[in-house]
């Protein structure tokens, strides 16, 4: 059936030079920034056709015959230069895709995350205490047809972008925060969702131990403060009693608290290492190593060690 459509095809193209092209799926218009999928079939007069394209565009390339040609052309609706370049030895045709696409800009919202996709879901969010008056929030992104890599909420070096439709984010909120708020635009139902992500806390998991996340060790800590306690109630009964042994049980509360301020050896950092917010498996990752690099320890939990490099602190594997 392709044979016969494409000999039917022949004579059309006997005095001719040009080739000829079909938008399928072209739109009336799209919106900036909304990733276009657009289907584009190329008749030739003549066979064999080659393809290039600017490196902003994903060309898809389906040959039905040497003269039907099926191209599936994925890119960002916006100001730049999208090209298709099509020839052979005779012929020769571009296509400027910002010349065939029509774009609109989207009405203004407050806490617009900069997305626009046929859905989103907001997978395994982990809230966690970050110094004395943060929380962080982490979670995974996940949608379709999306323009993932313009979500933005606070600064853009929290975004990891995993693949088109996937993605990890993390924020640091005030304390007292109760709920994060955002919205997408919903390019199925032609309108702004709302997005609400709980912050909850919760008491004797990973995430709210006592020095889990990736912040410098503080003295004030309430173990800290305990022994410090402790350490002066020995010393008033040593004054009152006047017995060497005495000091042994003050002496330990301060030894006990130095160790915790002791370097604790050092590592070198491969290539390519993810520092992580948690040593936990499913962390947010908001650094990679871009060079190998020797880093002190700073504490350690299962196979996660607490590092810091650039002025970053957080967790790594420890087989990196």
């Amino acid at each position: 059936m392709k044979k016969i459509i494409a000999i039917l095809f022949i004579p059309l193209f006997l005095f001719a030079s040009d080739i000829v092209i079909k938008y399928e799926n072209l739109k009336p218009f799209y919106y900036k920034n909304q990733i276009v999928n657009l289907k584009i079939k190329i008749l030739s007069a003549k066979p064999n056709l080659l393809f290039s394209n600017s490196p902003n565009i994903d060309l898809n390339i389906t040959q039905i015959n040497p003269y039907i040609y099926k191209l599936n052309a994925r890119f960002k609706a916006d100001k730049q230069n999208k090209i298709i370049e099509i020839y052979n030895n005779e012929q020769n045709e571009t296509i400027n895709l910002n010349k065939i696409i029509k774009i609109k800009n989207l009405p203004k919202i407050d806490h617009f995350s900069g997305v626009l996709a046929n859905n989103l879901k907001i997978i395994n969010p982990i809230s966690s205490k970050y110094e004395t008056n943060k929380t962080i929030l982490s979670f995974t992104i996940k949608c379709k047809n999306c323009n993932l890599r313009d979500f933005n909420l606070s600064k853009k070096e929290n975004l990891k972008v995993l693949s088109n439709n996937e993605a990890t984010f993390y924020i640091i909120l005030p304390k007292n925060k109760k709920e994060l708020t955002f919205y997408y635009y919903n390019l199925l139902q032609n309108k702004f969702d709302k997005i609400e992500i709980p912050i909850i806390l919760k008491e004797n998991t990973i995430s709210t131990q006592t020095n889990i996340n990736p912040n410098e060790n503080k003295f004030f800590t309430p173990l800290n403060l305990l022994l410090l306690i402790l350490t002066a109630i020995g010393l008033v009964v040593f004054l009152i009693y006047q017995r060497v042994w005495l000091l042994i049980f003050p002496l330990l509360f301060i030894v006990l608290i130095l160790i915790q301020f002791l370097p604790k050896g050092e590592v070198v950092l491969k290539k390519g290492t993810k520092l992580q917010i948690l040593p936990t498996q499913n962390s947010t990752v908001f650094y990679i190593v871009k060079k190998k690099k020797k880093v002190k320890i700073l504490n350690k939990r299962g196979n996660y060690l607490k590092v810091k490099i650039n002025n970053k602190i957080g967790w790594v594997y420890e087989n990196n």
